[in-house]
């Protein structure tokens, strides 16, 4: 079995690491992965991804050496601490059955629960019936996912692999994954002095009218996802002005565009393409640009007869007394290296499960339950055992 205490010291070291993205990145939780894992007895691969940063990989070879592998994916880095904490971010305390910190849920527990099961097999001696490949990326929480990338690249992966990221899921089922596109939307105006606004053209206010109206093209999108729910507009940063009193000549947004099926993210790109033409054609001296920010990311799904999903829901029932539920508030949002090699590589047996909820991460004051580290971790064990 999996020693949970174990567990929560790995996430509560973790969590004491910084491995903000931006920021400091993943060297340093990268340096004591390794050493954590070497000294389990473990071989472990580095893959270089950019100078200074390499994903890690671990395999614990399986009795049948042909059988499909159960891979965990689990990524080094963090959003940025930012402001707002009442408890320390690098601090890993527990008040109330709660592991606080920056990167508690997302996705520091989860990794740890790799490690928990890695070390629980080698100490025990138990021979896995497949190989159980551990695979520790950077750059997931950045644009362009440069880790998940990365592993594809480098053919570390195998088309029958079975493939968990112990994401923050609040312990559901995670078997779709929206699509997502983000993009920057640059308005060039005319400046003008403000008291002769009329002379000139204003890039700010016309990015105002874009953004309501692709809020309301968004809303009237017909699609409406089983699972995934309706499609989603968020602009997440508007840039532009050099002064109170000057009309802004140049104005940019960055736009966050979650689809369902049967929408592709080129099909995001061209709704903002035909919005921002159609409200730029009301004005003068106007133009417009639109540029990919970060990897495209369709939207994906698991197969419901795929090996993964069917030992994730047995195994759940054989810990829990009842199966994971499916989708939920927490169940879709996020998109993660798990669903990245899925776009990459066609798999439909790639998905997520794991500790912490996303309403938790990327906020002040993240934390992940206690109560689910000790679940996720007699379920890994469960798959293992019975896979």
């Amino acid at each position: 079995m999996i020693n949970v205490d174990t567990v929560i010291a790995d996430t509560q070291k973790l969590i004491g690491i910084e491995s903000t993205n931006p920021g400091v990145l993943e060297a340093d939780v990268a340096e004591w992965l390794e050493q954590r894992l070497t000294g389990m007895g473990l071989d472990v691969a580095r893959h270089e991804v950019q100078p200074g940063r390499d994903n890690l990989s671990v395999v614990i070879p399986g009795a049948d050496r042909a059988a499909p592998r159960l891979v965990l994916v689990s990524h080094m880095d963090t959003v940025p601490i930012g402001s707002g904490w009442t408890r320390d971010p690098l601090g890993g305390e527990i008040t109330d059955g709660l592991l606080y910190g920056r990167g508690a849920c997302d996705m520091k527990a989860g990794l740890a629960l790799t490690l928990g099961l890695l070390d629980a097999l080698i100490s025990t001696g138990t021979v896995p019936p497949a190989d159980v490949v551990c695979f520790y990326t950077v750059d997931e929480e950045a644009p362009g996912m440069l880790g998940a990338y990365q592993l594809v690249e480098d053919g570390l992966l195998r088309p029958d692999d079975q493939i968990l990221a112990p994401e923050p899921s609040g312990m559901r089922l995670r078997i779709s994954q929206m699509g997502l596109r983000w993009l920057t939307l640059t308005v060039t105006g005319k400046m003008a002095h403000a008291g002769r606004a009329h002379l000139g053209t204003n890039a700010a206010h016309i990015m105002a009218h874009i953004v309501v109206e692709l809020e309301s093209a968004f809303a009237a999108l017909p699609f409406d996802d089983d699972i995934l729910g309706r499609p989603r507009f968020t602009t997440g940063v508007i840039t532009g002005g050099v002064s109170t009193n000057v009309v802004p000549a140049l104005c940019t947004a960055e736009l966050d565009l979650r689809i369902v099926p049967p929408l592709v993210p080129e099909d995001a790109v061209t709704m903002v393409e035909r919005v921002a033409t159609d409200v730029i054609r009301r004005y003068e001296d106007a133009s417009f640009e639109v540029e990919a920010l970060g990897a495209r990311r369709p939207p994906v799904r698991a197969s419901d007869d795929s090996k993964i999903v069917r030992s994730l829901r047995s195994s759940y029932l054989a810990v829990a007394g009842r199966e994971p539920e499916v989708g939920g508030a927490d169940g879709h949002e996020a998109y993660t290296d798990s669903a990245m090699i899925a776009a990459l590589t066609g798999s439909e047996s790639s998905t997520v499960l794991g500790p912490g909820a996303t309403d938790q991460a990327h906020t002040a004051d993240e934390f992940v339950p206690v109560s689910d580290l000790e679940l996720g971790s007699k379920l890994l064990w469960e798959m293992v055992r019975t896979w």
